[in-house]
């Protein structure tokens, strides 16, 4: 569960600074350029930029890491928001299912576990446990194994 609230606290701040730092830098780039097109240039030497050009290539780089921003938010985040309701009311999938494979490869302390064909996100299911029948409760969207039931704690 803390991976999901580092995740989303991450998604929140770039989703702040996508919506305040990043206009205002492409703003002072574009008063920039108009600022550096009103002056009269000097003679420069061969091969060197004007300082309007400059300007204007800081702002394309600025619009190029707002687009990166915008496909990263759009790709990893979204399902973060999608699962703060469920969340907050605390309302969780839940499954039974034979682990079928776990992928601990990296360095990543959260482990891709495939079952039935669907794939799950988990730090406590290991190796180890492949074959075993498992009753879990998991987030819809990201996927994240919330608790798990082994078969030895059904009895109880």
């Amino acid at each position: 569960m803390g991976s999901y609230w580092f995740m989303f606290i991450f998604c929140v701040f770039v989703v702040l600074l996508a919506i305040i730092v990043i206009p205002w830098i492409i703003i002072s780039f574009i008063f920039e350029m108009i600022q550096n097109r009103n002056v009269k240039h000097k003679k420069r030497k061969k091969g060197e930029l004007r300082a309007d050009m400059i300007a204007g290539l800081k702002l394309v780089g600025a619009l190029m890491i707002f687009a990166g921003l915008a496909v990263f938010l759009a790709f990893e985040s979204i399902p973060y928001f999608k699962d703060f309701p469920h969340v907050v009311k605390s309302e969780y999938h839940s499954e039974a299912n034979v682990i079928e494979e776990v992928d601990d490869r990296g360095k990543s302390r959260e482990n891709k576990i495939r079952m039935d064909g669907k794939v799950y996100y988990s730090t406590k299911i290991k190796r180890k446990h492949e074959g075993e029948f498992i009753r879990f409760t998991y987030l819809p969207h990201t996927k994240k194994i919330i608790s798990i039931e082994w078969p030895n704690e059904w009895t109880k």
